[in-house]
């Protein structure tokens, strides 16, 4: 190319200046769309549900479980009308959350949902009482973003009134409808609190009003919803959380009857994570060791995407916008995938701080 066809390159800047204006808003708002999560809510390989009326339970999980979540339930777990468990679940709730040893585990509790609970009168009352040791809410039957937007007005108010820091609590919406299926990036996109989004595939299944077809884990109807709310969670860069495996192998069940359970549960996992669900809703501690296995980094993943990164940093420092690494074109897109997979690495401590800064994810 000549000097002068160099020169000759002056943009308009009346209309580059236009441009500029309005594109720097879109690209805020992009950037806004991302929600910036605190390293422990990118580990979530295994939830473990637990009834909030049974102590016993909740002693189990949140100190001998390997769970990474553990939620205390008042929505299943509580029959309608009867104020006599409900009360008895939410003082369960609050002993778990201020008296035991979590550890690393995240503390969450399910709230009864709009329908029983339109004051959100359990939220208020745990939230009074363990609001300082509470890390989040999972919100059953979510229909449309308006909702999220109630619960976090309520979260605001009781953390203004109690003292608590802004935005402290998170939700992690359930998904299980149809509508709600059809609404998911806008129910992603509704709150800032956001730290996951939660398939609940017994009840979507239900609002399919599906007739003479059984529930199976790999219908296409549910992998169009698993796919649906896997992209809606990535666009807003929070994990998808796949649903339960109701078929327990429990002591009551023969050896043969409990391996079948066992494999049930990890066909279900391993075609979740094939999906990208990030982990896994779970009813006993043997379907939470097997998810925190299944959904597990291999270290030979973690190593590759740390060398990988490291070449790529170094094909950019040489002016590159791509490069070959084993044979194979890297790209912007390839290291996006592999921040990703070392983000989530650095939160388990699989990364040290150094190797993080040095690659540019802490």
């Amino acid at each position: 190319m000549t000097a002068d066809a160099i020169d000759n390159q002056t943009p308009d800047s009346e209309i580059t200046a236009a441009a500029r204006k309005r594109n720097e808003a879109l690209l805020d708002r992009y950037r806004n769309q991302m929600i910036e999560l605190e390293p422990k809510y990118l580990i979530q390989m295994a939830h473990l549900t637990v009834p909030a009326t049974v102590w016993k339970y909740i002693e189990g999980a949140v100190v001998k479980s390997v769970a990474n979540l553990v939620m205390l339930d008042l929505e299943d777990s509580i029959p309608r009308d009867n104020a006599v468990l409900l009360a008895e679940g939410r003082a369960n709730v609050i002993r778990a959350f201020n008296e035991l040893g979590w550890g690393k585990k995240l503390r969450f509790f399910r709230p009864r949902g709009l329908e029983l609970d339109p004051a959100h009168e359990d939220i208020s009352v745990i939230v009074e009482r363990a609001g300082a040791n509470l890390d989040g809410l999972i919100y059953p039957k979510i229909e449309d973003a308006d909702e999220v937007r109630s619960i976090d007005e309520t979260l605001t108010a009781l953390e203004n009134r109690h003292g608590l820091p802004q935005g402290k609590i998170k939700i992690e919406p359930l998904i299980e409808s149809a509508s709600a299926a059809e609404r998911v990036f806008e129910i992603a996109c509704s709150s800032r609190r956001l730290v996951g989004l939660v398939f609940g595939s017994f009840d979507y299944w239900a609002s399919l009003g599906m007739r003479g077809v059984g529930y199976r884990a790999d219908h296409p109807l549910i992998n169009a919803a698993r796919c649906a709310i896997v992209n809606a969670a990535a666009a807003v860069g929070i994990p998808a959380i796949a649903e339960m495996t109701t078929n327990y192998p429990t002591r009551d069940k023969s050896e043969e009857e409990r391996r079948q359970a066992i494999e049930e549960f990890r066909r279900d996992a391993l075609l979740a994570r094939d999906f990208g669900f990030a982990g896994k809703w779970t009813g006993i501690p043997d379907q939470t060791a097997l998810a925190v296995e299944i959904f597990q980094i291999p270290d030979d993943e973690i190593g590759r995407a740390i060398e990988e990164a490291k070449l790529f940093l170094e094909a950019e420092a040489q002016g590159k916008g791509a490069t070959m690494i084993a044979g194979k074109m890297a790209d912007r897109a390839t290291d996006r995938i592999n921040r990703a997979t070392l983000k989530a690495a650095f939160a388990l401590g699989r990364v040290d701080d150094k190797l993080a800064e040095e690659l540019g994810i802490k």
